[in-house]
């Protein structure tokens, strides 16, 4: 049978961009429609919500895909190639396939953006198969 809504209490994490130790992670990226949300699979886009508390942030990174991000709430900065951009609620974030990035938080509340990117059909550089698709930097 078909799954084409997820509830909240369905969505998952264990996402490779999450990071820190215990139940609530400092960084958590929260898998809401991904092949293993919804059925039939996506065939080219998923999408997901990122958290990062206060003082946190995502690794550096890169994945063969683009993505967009809306923040939702809080503010920071996203780091693209080395270049920091200030990020606050309402704001539109575009993000070509194989640049390296990561999101900081650096407000004194929780910075939440929803994430789309396309799925990864192709290698990453500079191998592949790996254990995710995404290739992490640091």
């Amino acid at each position: 049978m078909p799954k084409y809504v997820v509830r909240p209490e369905e969505v998952t994490g264990g996402a490779p961009m999450e990071r820190g130790d215990g139940e609530r992670k400092p960084v958590r990226d929260l898998k809401v429609i991904y092949p293993e949300t919804v059925n039939p699979a996506p065939r080219s886009l998923i999408l997901g919500v990122v958290e990062i508390e206060p003082g946190h942030h995502t690794p550096l990174h890169r994945h063969r895909c683009e993505e967009v991000y809306y923040i939702l709430s809080g503010q920071g900065e996203v780091e693209i190639e080395g270049e920091r951009y200030e990020v606050r609620e309402g704001y539109g974030v575009y993000l070509p396939e194989g640049v390296r990035h990561r999101v900081f938080n650096k407000g004194s509340d929780l910075l939440r953006y929803v994430v789309v990117g396309g799925i990864m059909f192709v290698p990453l550089i500079p191998r592949w198969p790996t254990e995710s698709p995404y290739e992490i930097l640091e």
